[in-house]
């Protein structure tokens, strides 16, 4: 009587260890299921932000193809007056040197700058015809000297500059004055050390940025 109990006991418990362990291999099956749909959709979103990374890469890539394109084509046109051209934030940029244009510490144009002047305006006229363009002075950190009572700091002096710039560009190369303005920098965008007379000379610079669209 007892061992057939037992016996009834036994095959209870194995009975329940058996719908046990069902239950538990659902549950670990429905986990497994949930982690794969998981990693499926995070295969997917990788790919996808993949797609993006590799199409902004291509945009990119043919935007500088673009720049440096713009940038030998100016600088062939320019060979010979003096003005360099880079590519500086973005945007295609003709820089003349500051001893090209003025006097030590003026702010009136040379006569002879004014030649590659009208060399420039004639290509940002044709070249740059629906762009915006960006006339940038720029000094070296010598503190202002010889007419310290008119320019209280370099930044005043750098804004004079590309004002007398601009306003020549406009007044006498018919440059359409909404498509220009001016911006002083001072001496706070150096392009070398300002340590030695070589660098001082580079520091000392009006650009021509023509700002890309949608730039300011």
């Amino acid at each position: 009587m007892f061992e057939r109990r037992g016996i009834v006991r036994s095959f209870c418990l194995i009975g329940m260890l058996g719908m046990l362990a069902v239950g538990t291999g659902c549950a670990e099956l429905k986990k497994l299921r949930q982690e794969n749909q998981q990693l499926s959709e995070n295969l997917t979103n990788l790919q996808q932000e993949n797609a993006d990374l590799s199409s902004k890469a291509s945009r990119y890539e043919s935007e500088l193809n673009r720049l440096e394109n713009s940038r030998k084509a100016l600088e062939a046109k320019l060979k010979g007056t003096g003005a360099t051209v880079r590519i500086k934030n973005g945007a295609v940029s003709v820089l003349l040197p500051g001893a090209i244009l003025f006097d030590s510490g003026q702010t009136t144009l040379r006569p002879q700058s004014k030649a590659v002047l009208k060399k420039i305006a004639g290509i940002l006229k044709s070249e740059a015809a629906n762009e915006v363009v960006r006339i940038e002075g720029h000094t070296d950190n010598d503190p202002i000297s010889k007419q310290k009572d008119k320019y209280k700091s370099n930044w005043e002096l750098s804004a004079a500059r590309a004002a007398a710039v601009l306003h020549y560009m406009v007044e006498e190369c018919s440059v359409s004055p909404t498509r220009v303005y001016i911006a002083g920098f001072g001496q706070y965008q150096p392009m070398a050390d300002n340590k030695s007379k070589t660098g001082k000379a580079k520091n000392r610079r009006v650009e021509f940025v023509i700002v890309p669209k949608g730039g300011g």
